[in-house]
């Protein structure tokens, strides 16, 4: 008997403020052969992003970890399948987007860093507890339809050429190494994180912005 492990992912605001990127990673990992028992879009509560990242809750970088994954909207899901935690982290590659592989989901449409378009489980153990305050505190629930509106997300947003990637990677490398953190960069940033972001209001795609920006600006000062 096969044992289906389960993994939790969360497809971050930097992807699913990026609806055509979204669609192509969550496409990407139903190809792998895996089973989504769960789907649901949200915006994640202050609370709740505290509690996700608890483990970090003593790091400096932890109210900005918690400013990111509530600035937009997520995308939140349950997969299973034989070996599912670890199809899904070779999927997505290397958790810092410079060290990922090209064809990697992150190398292919991580922004820098940490600004990686996915969080999933990194072992049983942790999925497990990931899985039960997502459901309890996030609504996030399963479903038999899960399959079926996975699809249709992907069905609505894949088409077309929408690729910013490339785009912003080069504003956050070019204000990190000319030190640059002037409003044009943020505006910048705004622009392009906009550009396909059907159903996410300008509110929301400006804080993910300034949320990103803030990140910049933590690099600059790391550097001097």
């Amino acid at each position: 008997m096969i044992y289906l492990e389960r993994s939790f992912v969360i497809i971050k605001p930097d992807g699913t403020a990026r609806r055509r990127v979204s669609a192509l990673v969550l496409e990407a990992l139903l190809n792998e052969g895996l089973n989504i028992v769960a789907f649901n879009e949200m915006k994640v509560p202050e609370s709740l992003a505290k509690m996700h990242y608890d483990v970090h809750k003593e790091k400096p970088f932890f109210p900005w970890l918690v400013d990111f994954i509530s600035s937009a909207p997520v995308l939140t899901m349950i997969f299973e399948a034989d070996n599912a935690i670890q199809k899904i982290r070779d999927a997505l590659g290397a958790t810092f987007v410079q060290k990922a592989a090209p064809d990697a989901l992150r190398g292919k449409y991580g922004i820098w860093a940490g600004v990686n378009i996915a969080h999933a489980s990194d072992a049983p153990e942790t999925a497990a507890k990931e899985i039960e305050l997502w459901k309890t505190n996030g609504g996030l629930e399963e479903s038999a339809d899960a399959a079926e509106k996975a699809q249709s997300y992907i069905a609505k947003y894949s088409g077309g050429d929408a690729d910013y990637t490339m785009e912003i990677r080069e504003v956050v490398k070019n204000a990190i190494e000319n030190r640059d953190i002037s409003d044009s960069v943020l505006q910048g940033l705004t622009d392009l994180l906009g550009k396909d972001a059907e159903g996410i209001s300008t509110d929301e795609v400006a804080t993910l912005a300034k949320v990103i920006f803030d990140f910049v600006k933590e690099e600059v000062e790391k550097s001097e």
